[in-house]
């Protein structure tokens, strides 16, 4: 079977991450490389041995022999570039958020559709080996709990940025946001935060936020949002379950989990290049071309992530519980 061929764009700590996955595959090739940053496009293009890297991006949307893009650009050009892209007819992998805007993830959802390529978003932690075992031995979840806990992002950094990056919440959180529908596998039907500061910076961004989710099916989500130290034992994020008679503790990067009420009691992920999920993200990518089976976390799954995330800052701003309508996911 003829590999596909993949364009990266974007040549950053996240683009190293997926071709480190590509590079190990024989179904999927890197053809060429692309960045605003021309010397960035080229150490990726020699290391991981693309045909070609350039800066201009209308080399890459008509090159014929490209099948697929990845993109891990500032968040503000995941649409254009993601619209191009299904112009194109390309395949999409496009790093999270989808969007910062719930219009904008619809416009990339109704090109994809109509082009009738794949569009998968890289909610990596979803196919993490700990995380599969905690949705297989906790099922239907009574509560839920997500964290993440992080040093403070650096002033300046364009993901604080409310038009380029976004913020913590839209940004960064997007990951925990997904998370704990995921583990829910239930809508999101009402949501409630608070913040430090209580009225957020820009429209977007906060030191720390707790914020409440309603699912539909009565279950329910607490979660800490924050820029205001990591602990070095449980990491970046933490993640609890707890159905009743089980529950389970997701931490060091979702690389481990430990339950009570189970036989066995701890799993932790041996394999790294598949721990945090990101490979099980291109499998499915890969699997979902070649078969024309919808990808396992697509639009929806991104239009809900930054649905929740608008909910959440207009909470802050109005001081008042959101509902969540079930149009407003299509």
């Amino acid at each position: 079977m003829t590999p596909l061929r993949v364009a990266l764009i974007g040549c950053g700590f996240i683009g190293r991450r997926h071709l480190e996955n590509v590079v190990v595959r024989d179904d999927i090739v890197l053809h060429a490389t692309a960045d605003v940053r021309q010397e960035a496009a080229r150490e990726f293009c020699q290391e991981f041995g693309g045909q070609y890297y350039t800066a201009d991006l209308d080399r890459v949307f008509e090159d014929r022999e490209i099948d697929a893009i990845i993109v891990c650009t500032h968040h503000d050009s995941h649409t254009p570039l993601a619209l191009r892209a299904a112009a194109a007819g390309k395949h999409i992998l496009l790093e999270k958020p989808m969007a910062l805007s719930t219009d904008e993830c619809r416009r990339i959802a109704a090109a994809a559709s109509q082009a009738g390529i794949a569009l998968a978003v890289n909610f990596k932690f979803r196919f993490a080996p700990a995380v599969l075992r905690v949705k297989e031995l906790i099922q239907r979840p009574i509560a839920t709990h997500g964290q993440l806990s992080m040093e403070a992002m650096p002033e300046g950094i364009w993901v604080r940025d409310p038009v380029r990056g976004g913020g913590l919440i839209l940004a960064t959180a997007c990951h925990a946001l997904d998370m704990i529908y995921w583990l829910n596998e239930s809508e999101p039907v009402r949501v409630h935060a608070e913040a430090v500061p209580s009225i957020p910076e820009q429209g977007c961004n906060v030191t720390a936020v707790t914020a409440t989710v309603r699912f539909a099916n009565g279950a329910i989500a607490s979660l800490l949002l924050a820029e205001a130290g990591e602990n070095d034992y449980l990491g970046k994020w933490l993640h609890q379950v707890f159905d009743g008679k089980r529950s389970a503790v997701l931490y060091e990067h979702f690389r481990q989990a430990s339950f009570s009420g189970v036989e066995v009691p701890h799993f932790r992920a041996d394999d790294e290049i598949r721990a945090d999920g990101t490979f099980g993200v291109l499998d499915d990518f890969v699997l979902s071309i070649r078969t024309g089976k919808a990808p396992a976390i697509g639009a929806r799954d991104g239009l809900r992530a930054t649905l929740l995330a608008q909910k959440i800052l207009t909470s802050l701003r109005t001081g008042s519980t959101q509902e969540i309508s079930p149009d407003e996911l299509d």
